[in-house]
């Protein structure tokens, strides 16, 4: 058979290029969409602790940051943090107030801390008699981006907390 231009094609590299284009094609497909579940519209935020307080009735506070860089800013819907002291789950935080993220600032927020038991409890409280500890958070964030619109967004940190007993 005769291409345009007078090239001869023989039958199956005449069928190869279209399954080809399709296979790469889904691939380029899947690849795109996968980045949505991942939290794209989280991308340059972070969570910072700024401090964690032991009251004399046992309740425990997380004061954190919300860190915004980006030049436009966010609507949370829902903020929930898991945080860890010295690698030991201590307890959650959630809080569905909205919250907005004004763009390239910081919010402040103070949560209270539902701990994860008496060994947490214990945890606290040595950590509040040493004056600080490391702390890992795992933060998961829901962004309202347009109206009914929400995405996703997975954030991690680590450092050194103080942690105070009252």
């Amino acid at each position: 058979m005769l291409r345009p231009g007078g090239v001869a094609q023989s039958g199956p590299m005449k069928k190869l290029p279209l399954p080809l284009r399709l296979l790469a094609g889904c691939v380029l497909f899947l690849a795109g969409c996968s980045g949505f579940d991942r939290g794209v519209a989280s991308v340059g935020l972070s969570v910072e602790l700024t401090g964690i307080e032991r009251a004399a009735d046992g309740t425990v506070t997380v004061a954190w940051d919300l860190i915004n860089p980006n030049i436009s800013p966010y609507l949370l819907d829902r903020v929930s943090n898991k945080v860890y002291l010295n690698g030991t789950l201590v307890g959650t935080t959630l809080d569905t107030a909205r919250m907005a993220i004004p763009a390239q600032q910081t919010t402040s927020k103070v949560s209270r801390l539902t701990t994860a038991g008496p060994a947490a409890e214990l945890l606290i409280a040595a950590a509040a008699a040493k004056g600080n500890a490391a702390y890992r958070v795992d933060t998961q964030l829901l962004l309202r981006l347009y109206d009914e619109i929400t995405d996703k967004g997975a954030l991690t940190h680590s450092g050194s907390v103080p942690v105070t007993g009252k």
